[in-house]
């Protein structure tokens, strides 16, 4: 099969790559995960014609799906401002430890040669696999319907609840950081499981605080030069024939998603999530083996 490279892009390759961000965009408001788990398999098909070595391949892909994931919480955040469910105490209490840890975890990765695609896929495929099983094992939380409650709004008073809520960030930044999703992977199962929120609650919380974890990693890649440069419409890791027509996506269909996720039962939320995992898992799966 022939991929096409970022300079030869027809208008069916750039019609996708809108249709794609559209629905990544869309899932990420509406399960609160950033997009990364749509994003990550397109742009490796894009890159998969280059000649670039393992390292190279895998800075490519986690730079580019992070410029997605961090546009895709940016523009839910605006939505939830709206809706008046942003909380920024607690998103700071939560993604400052995850940026830090995030910003750590990409200069490791850009300064040695220890993590390749092995291993990038076998975390990858790891975090999917279990939160697969927590949204096929994990029971509802609260009551479907609960009308005018801050549950959006966890509670920060206890030194406890604050020192999971950094622990919870923190192991989200470096996730974001291996893997090139947003976070939400780790944190919609850990503020569903671990803090005990509504999984509606765990999505919205989640793509708030995504823009800090991924906004350090962002910066890193962007300021840094390529061994390996694959056309001159890039800055830094960023190859913007690629980005911009799933970017455009992101931006019209993140906070649609956000608003259709109020409307959708729990039961379906966890269907939804644990269907679109199951898949990723079996492709990336089949693209190990062939």
């Amino acid at each position: 099969m022939i991929h096409p490279s970022p300079e030869t892009l027809n208008v069916f390759s750039l019609l996708a790559l809108l249709a794609i961000g559209c629905f990544g965009g869309f899932l990420a408001g509406l399960l609160g995960v950033g997009g990364g788990i749509i994003f990550i398999p397109v742009i490796g098909y894009f890159l998969a014609d280059y000649t670039l070595n393992s390292d190279e391949l895998v800075r490519y892909t986690l730079a580019n799906s992070i410029a997605l994931v961090f546009l895709s919480g940016v523009s839910a955040t605006f939505q939830q401002r709206k809706m008046g469910t942003w909380n920024l105490k607690l998103l700071l209490q939560i993604g400052i430890p995850g940026a830090l840890a995030s910003w750590a975890t990409t200069r490791l990765i850009q300064e040695g040669t220890w993590y390749n695609k092995t291993q990038f896929l076998s975390i990858f495929l790891g975090m999917i696999l279990l939160s697969f099983i927590n949204m096929v094992l994990g029971k509802p939380k609260s009551p479907p319907q609960i009308p005018n409650k801050q549950s959006s709004i966890p509670k920060t008073d206890s030194i406890t609840q604050k020192i999971v809520q950094a622990m919870v960030g923190l192991l989200a930044g470096v996730l974001v950081a291996l893997s090139g999703l947003g976070g939400g992977i780790v944190m919609v199962p850990l503020f569903n499981g671990l803090l005990k929120k509504p999984l509606h609650t765990a999505t919205a919380l989640s793509l708030s605080i995504v823009p800090l974890l991924s906004i350090s990693s962002l910066i890193h890649y962007l300021s840094n030069k390529p061994i390996q440069a694959l056309t001159q419409y890039q800055s830094g890791y960023l190859v913007w024939p690629i980005l911009l027509p799933m970017m455009l996506g992101v931006v019209f269909c993140s906070s649609l998603g956000q608003k259709k996720a109020k409307l959708v039962p729990e039961r379906w939320l966890r269907l939804i999530f644990a269907t679109l995992l199951l898949c990723i898992f079996i492709q990336i799966l089949l693209e190990i083996n062939s």
